[in-house]
């Protein structure tokens, strides 16, 4: 499945914490691009979550027509994470890891309430040196697509992570 399939999401909120201390680093929300950056980090250990926008349409159905068990992926060849919530059906591209300024990507699935609803904590990292930079790219997509990229995938993160660890 090429990634450019699925649709732009705006206002996808995406929060980078330092791990060790769970302290809110920086906040962004995505644009029409259904793209974030953050630039000029720290070295240091990193976490990336989200909080997605209810999608509608076609993009979440009550009674989906591909029902995967899945919650949660993630493509190690293309360093995407996919994700199914009652929100919809996503996926996250991440880009600009380059293996001199990062080390140590791990992919994850733990969801959390947050103040404004449930926040899902898909990625911990690892920046070796000053300015390091992380970019992703949010789509939604349908049942379909999210079925196809899921069993591509191969990677189940959500029967890897903590039941109940909010």
């Amino acid at each position: 499945m090429p990634f450019l399939s699925g649709k732009n999401v705006s206002k996808a909120k995406i929060y980078l914490e330092q791990s060790n201390k769970r302290q809110l680093i920086a906040f962004q929300q995505t644009g029409e691009s259904g793209k974030v950056s953050f630039k000029y980090l720290d070295p240091g250990t990193y976490s990336l979550i989200a909080e997605f926008p209810q999608q509608e349409g076609k993009m979440v159905r009550e009674r989906p027509r591909y029902s995967v068990l899945t919650k949660a992926a993630f493509n190690q060849k293309n360093k995407t994470c996919y994700y199914q919530g009652m929100e919809g059906y996503f996926s996250i591209k991440i880009k600009g890891l380059r293996s001199s300024e990062f080390e140590r990507f791990n992919p994850m699935f733990r969801e959390r309430r947050g103040e404004e609803g449930d926040q899902i904590l898909f990625a911990q990292f690892q920046a070796l040196k000053e300015n390091a930079q992380i970019s992703l790219v949010i789509k939604a997509l349908t049942d379909a697509q999210y079925k196809r990229a899921v069993e591509k995938a191969g990677n189940d993160l959500s029967l890897i992570s903590i039941p109940g660890a909010r």
